[in-house]
């Protein structure tokens, strides 16, 4: 039976590595032929990451043919993030920035979302871009992102990401959890129709799309907006559209406690929203695809300690399973990771199944840069203490 299962597993890894060749050996959609739109880039940004002036700065540096405006919206509490956002204004007075200072959202808000309908309020762009304030746009990823845009049905856009903190073990792991797995999650779904959810870190929409089906409003008290964006795209009609722009992200972690609340936050999210919302097709479609592979290092392993087919099976697996990571990083990332630090992925694989069980069973809470917020039964936010 474990040889059996082993052998199932194999077959995953190999659909999932394909369904990545075959993705990027598609061509991309043609760009616009008439004048290119503005590009409004709402950028909702929180103080206490030591790389958020390096990303905030990337952004604005990064080479495009579009017009682009950035709102960068910021709680009137947070005096280092509005000092962050002051000095590189200064720095850059060419730029297009508007700096807009919001209240800190209520208890059963959703800060980015207070801030994504407070930015979308005032955005003047024919195109609205979310960013997250440790994304890095690189050079012309506008001009990977928008074309799909003009994909009749489409109504928002979204891209990969890849992690370059290696600054410290820490960081590492994290790291190497996104850069083994994020092509392997989010690809495979394109290749078996519609996304389920997106990449919330860059996504893009038209102004016209997110006005029709009702903007960010509403959403503000769910948690995972991600998930919630999508799905009001996906009930408005429209698709999402998974292109192959490939975005880095720049997240300092400073140890095993940050380290355990970063992982714990992104498998919490999927059990308060995809698990609790999505129709019985997309649910099992879930499982499948996502949560029932993530036994496969163990089942390998405990073959590898057993004995005839099972033993080399499990060995077949374990290799294949880093060879992916090699190639795909390889190929469609340009190697983030260093040499130093690829050991990680084998164990960060080893430990993807024991965190997702611990986020089933730990307290509904999270801690986003010092910030307590308690998870209601649905996906409901509630903030429990704010910091100080």
């Amino acid at each position: 039976m474990l040889a059996f299962l082993l052998a199932l597993l194999i077959a995953e890894r190999t659909w999932k590595h394909l369904a990545v060749v075959r993705f990027f050996r598609r061509p991309p959609p043609p760009a616009s032929a008439g004048p290119l739109p503005m590009v409004s880039i709402i950028q909702p940004i929180l103080s206490g990451d030591p790389a958020l002036a390096t990303g905030l700065a990337t952004n604005l540096d990064a080479p495009t043919a579009y017009r682009r405006e950035f709102l960068w919206l910021v709680d009137t509490d947070d005096a280092a993030a509005q000092a962050i956002c002051a000095a590189l204004i200064a720095r850059r007075p060419q730029a297009d920035v508007r700096l807009i200072l919001l209240d800190p959202p209520a208890a059963s808000e959703n800060p980015k979302l207070i801030k994504l309908i407070a930015g979308a309020r005032v955005a003047q762009g024919e195109v609205i871009c979310v960013l997250d304030d440790d994304t890095r746009l690189p050079p012309y990823g506008l001009e990977r992102l928008l074309p799909a845009l003009d994909t009749p049905g489409v109504g928002l856009a979204f891209g990969l990401p890849y992690y370059v903190s290696f600054d410290s073990l820490w960081s590492a792991m994290v790291a190497c959890f996104v850069n083994s797995s994020s092509l392997t999650t989010y690809l495979p779904y394109a290749s078996l129709g519609e996304p389920l959810t997106i990449n919330g870190m860059c996504y893009a929409m038209r102004r016209d799309a997110l006005e029709s089906i009702g903007g960010f409003g509403g959403l503000e008290h769910i948690v995972a907006d991600d998930f919630a964006v999508a799905q009001r795209v996906r009930v408005g009609g429209y698709r999402l559209a998974q292109t192959g722009l490939r975005h880095a992200i720049s997240t300092t972690v400073g140890g095993p406690g940050a380290y355990a609340r970063i992982i714990q936050r992104w498998l919490i999210f999927p059990r308060e929203s995809l698990l609790r919302h999505l129709a019985p097709r997309d649910l099992a479609l879930f499982y499948g695809v996502t949560l029932v592979p993530l036994a496969g290092p163990w089942l390998a392993l405990i073959g590898v300690l057993g004995r005839g087919p099972s033993r080399i099976l499990g060995l077949a697996y374990l290799a294949y399973s880093y060879a992916i990571f090699a190639h795909l990083e390889a190929a469609y990332l340009g190697c983030p990771t260093p040499r130093r630090w690829r050991w990680l992925v084998p164990l960060v694989q080893l430990l993807t199944p024991i965190q997702a069980l611990a986020a089933l069973l730990a307290p509904q809470r999270i801690n986003w840069r010092g910030h307590l917020i308690a998870i209601e039964p649905g996906g409901g936010i509630r903030t429990i203490r704010r910091r100080t």
